[in-house]
């Protein structure tokens, strides 16, 4: 039965790394050409439309969906039940969005945002679908049907967007791929979940689920704060130009930094939910994933602090220079964020929620602090803020970990060792590298790239040559069982 799960887990978790592999890379190759067709201000507005968007999500999801994952045993009353409940939810929230637009708009002072805003909230009402649909998949670890419906989503969201933006659409562009992309979504994962929705509600059913949906929410809606009171702040001080360069630099870390831990937490959140009750088993399993992820994140965020200026000026172009060092600066945060993000699947899987709720409140109240005092710096400052926040917070996460489970400032240490020291390594190979390059490359150059690229690949093999960690070793045979795993599982469905 361990075996199983394991096995299980480890094909979900490559599913999902093929999905966020196909999806980034599209979005990546998408934001180049977007960038060069639309102009930072309509960046700056579809931002401004997402921080409404985010928190209406944040308003229907209830933790109904988490608890279909959660539970041990699930049965078909209970998911038309957490259906029913969550179409009336974000039904309502449509309306209300649809109707308060126009206010919103005012606040932050650009009356376009209300169209926008009216258009793409119909997606809530679609979500509905998918929200049950996937968490029925998620529950069997079945992420090949997510990940297909997925990817078609990301071809379809980012090809509509491109055409439309070519026919000069500005904005629209962004806001129509979205909405048209929804409805291919849900179409998939509907027909790969088998869900026929229905209509039914029982009281009893729902005040069960409610207790642990509801905290869950509440979480959820820290985290929308957390997630936008930055845009919010700069949108509402700085304008909408300075959120379009703040935007496009936060997305670009982002991009990495959430994805490698989307790529383990889904499925590590259902694998956890089985084990739950063996803490010993919950540790063991959650160093090696924290220290797997921590190989991955520490060379891609110090590469990417090195090659910000070659990428931003190469892919983006020159008028997105600004991107450049808020950029840099929060690749220290992403890193920061992937290890104490690392831990979320066990903290709803275990239901630590209301020790990371304090922790969530303490980090928002010094979040929107830091940045008010550090705003008059412009999008650097606010950049810095958020590094600081970071860190504070992520201590607070690895805290309740320490207190609630068999798990030492040791085991964090075992996890950080190897790639801290190859990290140090990789730092120092491309001070060196620049200061013998820059005479000759200009730092935002092509050649350059390659050169720093260079260097950050000989700095981990010098530094594997030197420490000789078994990790880094451990990790690629990981990688190569879930491959054979993945193919496997591939041909089957064939």
């Amino acid at each position: 039965m361990a075996k199983d799960l394991k096995e299980k887990t480890k094909v979900a978790v490559f599913w999902n790394i093929f999905n966020i592999l196909f999806s980034k890379t599209s979005r990546l190759i998408t934001s180049i050409i977007l960038a060069r067709i639309l102009f930072p201000e309509d960046f700056g507005l579809y931002g401004l439309t997402l921080i409404v968007i985010r928190f209406g999500r944040r308003l229907t999801n209830f933790g109904f969906s988490t608890v279909l994952i959660q539970k041990k045993e699930i049965d078909k009353s209970e998911v038309d039940t957490v259906f029913t409940a969550s179409f009336v939810i974000n039904l309502t929230v449509f309306l209300v969005l649809f109707f308060g637009a126009p206010y919103f708009s005012q606040f932050v002072r650009s009356p376009q945002v209300t169209q926008l805003i009216k258009v793409i909230s119909l997606t809530f009402i679609l979500n509905t679908f998918i929200m049950v649909a996937e968490s029925l998949l998620k529950r069997d670890l079945n992420f090949k049907g997510i990940s297909i419906a997925r990817s078609a989503r990301s071809v379809f969201s980012y090809s509509t967007a491109i055409v439309l933006a070519i026919l000069d659409f500005g904005v629209w562009s962004l806001i129509l791929g979205e909405v048209f992309s929804v409805v291919v979504n849900m179409i998939l994962v509907l027909i790969y979940a088998r869900f026929v929705p229905r209509i039914y509600f029982k009281f009893a059913i729902f005040k069960n689920l409610y207790s642990y949906g509801m905290r869950v929410s509440f979480v959820q809606y820290l985290d929308y704060f957390i997630n936008n009171i930055d845009y919010l702040l700069i949108g509402r001080f700085l304008g909408t130009e300075a959120l379009g360069y703040y935007e496009r630099a936060f997305n670009l870390m982002d991009m990495t930094r959430r994805q490698i831990g989307r790529s383990m937490n889904e499925a590590l959140f259902s694998a956890f939910s089985r084990i739950k009750e063996d803490g010993q088993r919950v540790v063991k399993n959650l160093t090696q994933v924290l220290s797997y992820t921590s190989l991955v994140a520490y060379p891609i965020l110090i590469g990417l602090i090195f090659l910000a200026p070659s990428l931003v000026y190469n892919m983006y172009g020159p008028k997105w220079l600004h991107t450049i060092i808020p950029l840099q600066i929060m690749c220290v945060s992403g890193l920061v964020k992937t290890i104490g993000s690392t831990f979320f699947p066990v903290i709803f899987a275990l239901d630590f929620i209301n020790q990371r709720i304090k922790a969530q409140v303490v980090y928002l109240v010094l979040l929107g602090g830091s940045i008010l005092l550090f705003i008059p710096y412009g999008i650097n400052g606010v950049a810095v803020a958020v590094v600081l926040s970071s860190i504070v917070y992520t201590l607070l996460i690895v805290r309740i970990m320490i207190k609630r489970l068999p798990f030492t400032i040791s085991n964090l240490w075992q996890t950080q060792k190897a790639p801290f020291l190859y990290g140090i390594f990789q730092v120092v190979f491309n001070l060196a590298a620049l200061k013998f390059a820059l005479p000759y490359f200009d730092i935002k150059s092509i050649p350059m790239f390659f050169i720093l690229s260079a260097a950050s690949l000989a700095a981990l093999g010098t530094a594997h040559l030197i420490f000789r960690e078994s990790a880094y070793k451990n990790l690629l045979s990981e990688f190569s069982t879930l491959f054979q795993k993945f193919s496997a599982a591939k041909k089957k469905s064939v």
